[in-house]
């Protein structure tokens, strides 16, 4: 069984009597455990792809199975607590609080985590242990108590990562995780992105560039809303 398999979802934009198809019928199919980048021209609509991937938007129509299970029937609150329990997101701005310390940033996601699923994936370790594990494994931990204002932007971005293993996900999402750092940065996010995956980790990146997209398994070419080609990367 795939871990995640799309049929027809089409997303369609409604702006008073104008209509505007961004998504027209994507099929697709992602096994876990694999790295995929789903790239394409600006407009294509592949970061609309990746939200309904996250559960972040729904489709205007399709299906959406999530390890054999429809979620596109659940509602709002059941669609918010599946995705604090199984999906982890990095995003190209970053999005740490400005006024949390990147320990407190880091520990952010706990706050929407059920609580039957905290107390079964934190039944043997606290936390801020857990945490601060991460921090160290990123090479952060002398910056735990450090403002975003504060931190290099390969920084913030290893610290946006650490927030997304907070909840222990089966999935981690990134949309143009290297898009904002200079070309040292962008590598060091990628290897880490690429050891999740070595690790068992499912990882969906979305990006333009070539480089970023080599580091996965698999390459999902979108333009105009549709799939054009899946091919396997160069590195793999």
């Amino acid at each position: 069984m795939a871990l995640i398999e799309l049929n027809g979802i089409k997303k369609v934009y409604r702006h008073g009597d104008i209509e505007t198809e961004i998504l027209k019928g994507i099929d697709l199919k992602i096994e876990r455990g694999e790295f995929i980048a789903i790239v394409g021209p600006s407009g294509s609509g592949k970061s609309t792809l990746l939200y309904i991937l996250g559960l972040l938007d729904r489709p205007s129509s399709g299906s959406y199975l999530l390890e054999g299970k429809e979620v596109l029937k659940l509602s709002d609150d059941e669609l918010s607590r599946l995705r604090a329990d199984y999906i982890g997101f990095v995003f190209q701005a970053f999005y740490l609080i400005p006024y949390l310390t990147v320990l407190d940033n880091v520990l952010l996601p706990l706050q929407y985590l059920p609580r039957e699923s905290r107390k079964k994936k934190f039944s043997n370790i606290q936390p801020e242990k857990f945490a601060e594990e991460i921090l160290n494994r990123l090479g952060l931990s002398d910056r735990k108590n450090f403002k975003p204002e504060q931190l290099s932007g390969g920084q913030k971005q290893r610290t946006a990562i650490a927030r997304a293993l907070m909840n222990k996900p089966e999935l981690i999402l990134a949309d143009e995780p290297t898009g904002q750092l200079d070309s040292a940065s962008g590598k060091a996010v990628m290897e880490i992105l690429k050891e999740l995956h070595r690790e068992g980790k499912t990882i969906i990146v979305v990006t333009h560039d070539k480089e970023v997209a080599s580091y996965a398994q698999r390459i999902v070419e979108i333009k105009d809303g549709r799939i054009v080609r899946c091919s396997s990367s160069s590195k793999n």
